[in-house]
């Protein structure tokens, strides 16, 4: 008797599992399912999409997006493949490994190309959600700036394939004799307006434009310049970029210099006396975060992994709480500020004056 009570306990037992087991959420499914509807573009049909991807049925894919069906792990494959999205972020667990995106930069055209579509694709992706913010903490000048500053920008995009990814067929060629090839310039309209749009704090120090300062004086001292007033109008450009950030920390508002017009996109400015040691870019908003590191002079590296972005946040909140606010009404502080970087400018254009 007590052996046949003993049996129907079991079962019981085991039947109570079974139950249990179904009603509970298959967690890292679920967790997947709500990072695969938040990396989705917002104006498509998941289900569809899902779908066709995988070559399953949309009562199938409803299956798995209600966790009834587990995902294989082909599937997942495909699904972070087609939708960029980090494998690494699949796992909850707080871990020393980070995932990266990288652009595999080369000296083709094509590659350079595909680096000004990516940081356009990028702040579009972001600008879909609400309270997007752009967080810069800037050791060489913002790239976007570049692109409001025609000689300027030449200038920047030729040192970058020629000097940096060592393009051949800019080789031995004078700064005058070059022409871009017209998709890059395609892209400078869209990374402008983007840039004209989206929410921005910045972090600046005196060394901020260190680095073109020094790209500019190289490619004089080199050789590489055939006029002087080629040099000048470069320079010109970087008076231009002091001043456009200028007029934008003054009024809180971004500024674009081609129109002479502000618009009510927020900008604010600090101004840090600590090394900055390295380009941080954050792009938050209330629902997505990723955070971009500089890498190899001009290139990025990005991350979406929760646990990296809260510690690029904090190192940023950080840093900026050290800083002095060059926004609005900080008047005095500003017009320092730029009084330093601009010196630097002017010393370097007495000397191509003198030369």
């Amino acid at each position: 008797m007590k052996k046949i009570d003993s049996c129907i306990f079991c079962n019981n037992f085991f039947l109570a599992l079974r139950k249990i087991a179904t009603r509970m959420p298959n967690t890292v499914q679920s967790n997947f399912i709500e990072l695969l509807k938040r990396s989705a573009p917002m104006h498509i049909s998941l289900a569809e999409e899902l779908s066709e991807l995988l070559q399953i049925s949309l009562d199938s894919v409803y299956r798995r997006l209600r966790c009834e069906t587990d995902i294989t792990l082909s599937e997942t494959f495909a699904i972070c493949k087609h939708f960029n999205i980090p494998l690494e972020a699949l796992s909850e667990v707080n871990s020393n490994m980070v995932a990266f995106r990288i652009n595999k930069l080369t000296a083709d055209s094509e590659s350079f190309y595909q680096y000004l579509q990516v940081l356009h694709g990028d702040l579009a992706w972001m600008m879909k959600y609400p309270n997007h913010r752009l967080i810069y903490a800037a050791e060489d000048l913002p790239v976007f700036y570049h692109f409001f500053f025609p000689k300027l920008a030449q200038f920047k995009m030729m040192y970058w394939n020629k000097s940096i990814l060592n393009s051949t067929a800019l080789q031995g060629r004078k700064v005058e004799e070059i022409q871009l090839p017209s998709i890059w310039l395609e892209e400078v309209p869209k990374l402008r307006d983007m840039f004209m749009n989206i929410p921005t704090t910045e972090l600046w120090n005196d060394d901020t434009l260190k680095s073109t300062i020094q790209q500019i004086k190289f490619y004089w001292e080199a050789g590489f310049f055939s006029e002087k007033e080629t040099v000048m109008r470069v320079l010109d450009d970087l008076d231009g970029i002091l001043a456009m950030s200028a007029k934008q920390a003054e009024n809180g508002k971004k500024y674009n210099p081609l129109k002479d017009q502000s618009n009510d996109t927020e900008y604010s400015l600090f101004g840090s006396d600590l090394m900055i040691g390295n380009n941080t870019v954050f792009l938050t908003s209330d629902t997505h975060q990723a955070s971009y590191i500089g890498h190899n002079s001009f290139n990025f590296i990005r991350s979406n992994n929760r646990y990296f972005n809260e510690i690029t946040e904090s190192w940023l909140n950080n840093m900026i709480s050290k800083s002095t606010p060059l926004s609005l009404v900080a008047e005095k502080s500003r017009n320092q500020f730029f009084k330093g970087i601009y010196n630097s400018i002017d010393k370097f254009r007495q000397q191509v004056m003198q030369d």
